[in-house]
């Protein structure tokens, strides 16, 4: 940033350009503990003393000065609370999607079950889809099949056994 040339009136105060640069910096620095937002503040304080200095005098550079970083300050944080906060991306953005594994994996699970269901016995098959996927209770199923509750319930077991030794061979399981 250009050096603030300062008239000798505003002298009077000990105060040179630096020291009113880094007497500045400091001020906003302690506030706003942003090295970058405390560089933009002291330079709009250096350019609104510039423009009120083009149409009036100023008595004392330094307090004028300090009080615009005040009011600038002010209004940052004012602004700032009425924006929406900000919040930090992380690698682990919660999403209620499945992963695309995970989605692969399911469908590559579907499609091994769905063998292993089509490679059932007839008998078998419809016992099962009837008793898990259909919800059939077991006396109706043996009622429309003429067999056994116990017999219904062997299908179904083993039903799941071949359903289970499919996704063994494919490590799935």
């Amino acid at each position: 940033m250009g050096i603030v040339t300062l008239e000798p009136a505003a002298r009077q105060d000990g105060m040179n350009e630096k020291m009113l640069y880094a007497l500045l910096h400091r001020f906003a620095l302690h506030r706003l503990r942003c090295p970058c937002d405390s560089d933009d503040l002291v330079q709009e304080t250096f350019t609104r003393l510039y423009a009120y200095r083009s149409r009036r005098t100023v008595e004392d550079v330094t307090a004028f000065c300090l009080k615009v970083a005040a009011n600038l300050i002010r209004d940052r944080f004012r602004q700032m609370s009425r924006r929406p906060t900000k919040t930090e991306l992380t690698d682990t953005i919660v999403c209620r999607q499945p992963l695309v594994d995970e989605v692969l994996l399911y469908r590559q699970r579907v499609a091994i079950l769905s063998a292993a269901i089509e490679a059932m016995p007839m008998l078998r098959r419809e016992v099962f889809l009837r008793r898990r996927l259909d919800g059939d209770a077991v006396a109706k199923i043996a009622g429309d099949l003429d067999l056994s509750p116990v017999a219904i319930e062997k299908h179904v077991t083993r039903a799941l056994g071949d359903l289970r030794r499919a996704l063994d061979r494919h490590d799935l399981w």
